[in-house]
């Protein structure tokens, strides 16, 4: 008996709807009541002599057969300890410089899937989603991200998604709400004392279309056949402008006019393209592979391109 609902809810997570494990983005689909995976995922770019790397591990668990939660640990090499000397005014983004490898903070997601239509081979689900965090790093940019833990802060949103018979295709739209951070920037004369700074980073819309396609197999014949997917999804945000407050707490604290900060920290939007292959091996060890492109507008808080690797597994009571 065990053996057999194993082989169900595997059935019913990987091989039926295989296309819409998208590998950087939710599905509105949920696990199975009971079910616990494990994902890593490392991302990584050139910055001018730097690589800069992300690297998160999460746990996720079938709370009920509608919601699903996940907790992720995340670290990165990003940000330094403090924000760069003479913030906001020069180096913002601080490009090449050498940052230590920490570990920032968790990430709390749940997901719960309200409308299910389903048919033969067919099936529309829509789901909403909260998320927050809670790290303790510096970052440079009014983009906010919550997932990659570059700020603490709320987010929520809904996700709708559609697949026919090897086909999905899902929209996601949320906002992202960040907490305001309070450190310091070294004074550019050393003997001085470092810069009390608190920044309110810019709310913002966060979007994704994203599309799937099941390769192999042509026809299902056993539940250990291998499963490639190709995917293609478009991702991207509108934030608003910082704030920045400099020498907080003291007699000359004062609020910086918007219109002298750099491009990194004023409002803006931008889309990006990122195909991806995806492998599945008996039915539920799953290998994503991608590969972020600028498309439309631009983000400071990265260089192009990105490339990503997610490996996941799922284990069944």
């Amino acid at each position: 008996m065990k053996c057999l609902l194993t082989i169900l809810l595997a059935c019913c997570i990987l091989p039926v709807s295989a296309q819409e494990l998208f590998p950087l983005s939710e599905p509105a689909s949920n696990m199975p009541k009971g079910a616990l995976g494990v994902r890593f995922y490392t991302e990584a770019y050139n910055e001018v002599n730097q690589l800069r790397n992300m690297t998160s591990l999460r746990l996720m668990y079938g709370l009920t057969p509608r919601l699903s939660v996940y907790l992720t640990g995340i670290a990165s090499n990003h940000h330094g300890r403090k924000m760069p000397v003479e913030f906001p005014f020069h180096n913002t983004p601080e490009r090449g410089a050498h940052y230590p490898y920490k570990f920032n903070g968790v990430h709390l997601y749940a997901k719960y899937r309200f409308l299910s239509l389903d048919g033969e081979n067919t099936h529309f689900r829509m789901a909403a989603y909260g998320e927050g965090t809670y790290v303790n790093t510096t970052h440079h940019e009014t983009e906010p991200d919550l997932e990659m833990g570059d700020n603490k802060g709320l987010g929520a949103g809904l996700i709708t998604t559609y697949l026919k018979n090897k086909f999905a295709v899902s929209l996601t739209a949320g906002a992202i709400f960040p907490a305001v951070y309070e450190g310091a920037s070294p004074d550019p004369i050393e003997t001085l004392p470092d810069v009390p700074v608190r920044v309110q980073y810019g709310k913002a819309l966060s979007y994704s279309l994203s599309f799937g396609y099941l390769l192999l197999p042509r026809k299902y014949s056993s539940y250990d056949q291998v499963n490639v997917n190709l995917y293609l999804e478009l991702h991207g945000k509108a934030f608003q402008a910082a704030k920045v407050d400099l020498f907080v707490g003291q007699p000359n604290e004062y609020y910086l006019d918007q219109s002298r900060y750099p491009t990194a920290l004023q409002k803006g939007y931008y889309v990006d393209v990122s195909p991806g292959v995806q492998v599945i091996l008996k039915s539920n060890l799953r290998i994503d592979l991608s590969a972020t492109f600028s498309s439309m507008g631009i983000s400071y808080a990265r260089l192009y391109p990105v490339f990503s690797l997610g490996i996941q597994r799922y284990f069944y009571r």
